[in-house]
């Protein structure tokens, strides 16, 4: 008995889109996306990283426990951050780790100091310097965190167009003075103040270099004389033409020393050994940027009397800034960066005393700050703890009474409720 065949199907079994990426990989039921089917990519790019991705989801489980199988690397501290808004009683405190290959460890803490301690956590393995300062960025835009933009109510006569990739870097606005680096004013410095440094006093700023490349150097500075000079430094980077004298990664701004005409005024100058003639057109100094991410440019005086405005890097090699703006200062609308660098010290102080708050008033820590907080910022029982009252003053950090401490962890939990306490040297009100 001869038995029937059946042409069976060759076809392969149908594949069902992501529906994130629009992919036709989509293999992983996403409980935090309300079961919606996404692709293994889409998986590893949102894990951790969204609302509900925890360490119930049946994909992300596994890997916590494997990597608490092995002892966490130590990679060395690289930043410690502190959003600058401090009127609303919360802050980010953020800390990063260096990788190996470059990229950063960050965690971003949302911390509570009026209410309920610690209110989010938000925790990334791999950032680029790119990466970290968009994240960092987008966290404290969401949560309004960022500060305005100083009016600017006189506009510029003449405008000045800057090329693309141009940093504009106020003398005045350095992160750090040395003893002998004092403010001086001047009419006719960018805003009215200028910067003077005693011999090898140093003023630091941190500013963010989006690109890779030659950044060629400008600086706005007065001389009273020939033998008059400033160094302009950047960590990590390799400067050209390079002064020995100025240090590692120095290069020296004088003027003219055959042009009399150049001293006792203010003008934009680059490296001494820059040429202008109509083959090759100005050579400005430059510094040599291997990576994109932070940078600490410093500056410092060979002698007292010499004054530092302003500091402008760009990539555009034929920009002449002095011919530019014939010697004048830049207009430049200030728009300060939503942090400022911290102690490691400060920020370990801040998170103990947000994890007394929350314990307090019975605050859920959120489980990436359980999991994660010792790999960036260490043992937590090793913190420094904050002495006195639980809740400070808003305006002065002193203490408050007690009375008032059981008022605020009673409504530490009211959504609805804001407010703060003022000491009694403050004002003693409620607002």
């Amino acid at each position: 008995m001869r038995h029937q065949r059946y042409q069976t199907s060759n076809r392969k079994p149908k594949r069902q889109r992501c529906r994130t990426c629009r992919s036709d990989n989509g293999k992983r039921i996403c409980p935090a996306l309300s079961g919606m089917l996404i692709c293994p990519e889409c998986c590893r790019a949102k894990r951790a990283k969204i609302p509900g991705c925890d360490e119930k989801c049946r994909y992300y489980a596994p890997l916590l426990v494997s990597s608490r199988a092995h002892k966490t690397p130590d990679f060395p501290l690289h930043r410690c951050l502190i959003s600058r808004s401090k009127d609303t009683g919360m802050l980010i405190v953020v800390g990063t780790r260096k990788r190996p290959d470059g990229n950063l460890k960050a965690m971003f803490l949302l911390l509570d100091l009026w209410k309920k301690g610690i209110r989010d956590c938000f925790f990334d393995a791999k950032l680029s310097e790119k990466q970290f300062e968009k994240v960092s960025q987008r966290i404290a835009k969401n949560y309004n965190l960022m500060e305005p933009t100083e009016p600017d109510d006189e506009e510029p006569k003449e405008l000045v167009r800057l090329p693309k990739d141009t940093l504009v870097i106020e003398a005045d606005a350095a992160i750090h003075l040395d003893k002998g680096v004092r403010m001086v004013g001047h009419e006719e410095a960018s805003g009215g103040k200028a910067i003077d440094s005693l011999k090898g006093a140093r003023a630091i700023h941190e500013i963010y270099i989006p690109k890779t490349g030659r950044w060629y150097l400008w600086a706005r500075a007065f001389f009273e004389w020939s033998k008059d000079s400033y160094w302009i430094g950047m960590d990590d980077a390799l400067a050209k033409p390079w002064d020995r004298d100025g240090g590692p990664g120095a290069i020296r701004i004088c003027p003219d020393p055959d042009d009399t005409s150049k001293w006792h005024r203010w003008l934009w100058n680059t490296g001494p050994d820059s040429v202008v003639n109509t083959k090759q057109g100005i050579n400005p100094a430059f510094f040599q940027i291997k990576r994109a991410g932070y940078y600490r440019l410093w500056s410092k005086g060979r002698e007292a009397g010499s004054r530092l405005d302003q500091i402008l890097l760009t990539r555009a090699r034929d920009f002449n800034t002095q011919t530019e703006t014939e010697g004048k200062s830049l207009p430049v609308k200030y728009a300060p960066h939503p942090y400022e660098p911290a102690s490691i010290h400060e920020c370990q102080t801040l998170i103990r005393h947000a994890v007394q708050i929350a314990t307090a008033v019975n605050t859920e820590l959120p489980w990436e700050f359980k999991y994660w907080l010792q790999d960036v910022w260490g043992d937590i029982t090793q913190f420094p703890e904050t002495e006195g009252s639980l809740y400070k003053c808003p305006k002065c950090a002193a203490d408050l009474p007690q009375q008032a401490v059981d008022l605020m962890i009673q409504h530490a939990q009211s959504d609805d409720i804001q407010f703060y306490i003022l000491c009694r040297k403050c004002g003693g009100e409620f607002d």
